[in-house]
């Protein structure tokens, strides 16, 4: 159980989490080139004469495979304890999946998407984020058809319009990192990912080009904090 005097931070201290699935974790990538580590110290550096680094915390709290559903049942530990000031939130390239076991339905319907996500939303604020980024997904190569007779890539973009709406709804920060990767050309975007077979996962350049986009965002919440 988290005590109260860990939970009542002085205005010198900071916290930043990462919520989300393997994108957020960065799979299979070394951790220094990874989205979020590349953000943290970059963050860390940044604003190291007004708050020392020792007192910013940074939590990647990010899961392979995972789902919004089960993204919310670790919410509690994950999330709420830390209490942070400012959270990333991305989920769907899991959710929209559709598996044979699940004979052609999504791994997470729609609204049941949106409203895990409306959730971790509300439960943030709850315990104290005053700034929350909602990711879409970037674009993938995964143009083979899936068990529902679609593909993950027009799976992600019917969720990816999803968190766009939510986005406007709630009143948080969007980031469209779907924007850029779509507009590369095929060779292009291969070499933000991972090759085949799996072509869905960042590469290090990926990680690179997620982490320059995301950053101001997490920069101008931070300096709006302070």
């Amino acid at each position: 159980m988290v005590q109260l005097a860990t939970m009542n931070k002085s205005p010198d201290h900071m916290t930043v989490v990462f919520m989300g699935d393997s994108i957020t974790e960065g799979q299979y990538v070394h951790h220094s080139l990874r989205w979020a580590e590349i953000v943290s110290s970059r963050i860390k550096r940044r604003f190291a004469a007004q708050i020392d680094p020792d007192r910013q915390y940074h939590y990647v709290r990010g899961v392979s495979g995972e789902t919004t559903r089960q993204g919310l049942e670790r919410f509690p530990r994950d999330v709420q304890q830390l209490r942070p000031d400012v959270m990333t939130l991305q989920f769907g390239l899991n959710d929209c999946n559709c598996w044979d076991t699940d004979l052609g339905l999504p791994r997470v319907s729609p609204p049941a998407y949106r409203a895990n996500l409306a959730e971790m939303i509300e439960r943030a604020r709850r315990f104290g984020a005053k700034h929350i980024i909602l990711s879409t997904n970037h674009a993938t190569l995964r143009l083979r058809p899936l068990a529902c007779g679609r593909t993950l890539e027009e799976q992600r973009l019917e969720y990816n319009d999803i968190v766009r709406a939510l986005a406007r709804e709630a009143g948080v920060t969007l980031f469209d990192i779907a924007r850029p990767f779509e507009a590369l050309d095929q060779a292009a975007l291969a070499e933000m990912l991972l090759p085949e077979p799996d072509v869905l996962h960042l590469s290090a350049k990926g990680h690179g080009k997620y982490a320059e986009a995301i950053y101001a965002l997490v920069e101008r919440a931070v300096a709006d904090l302070l």
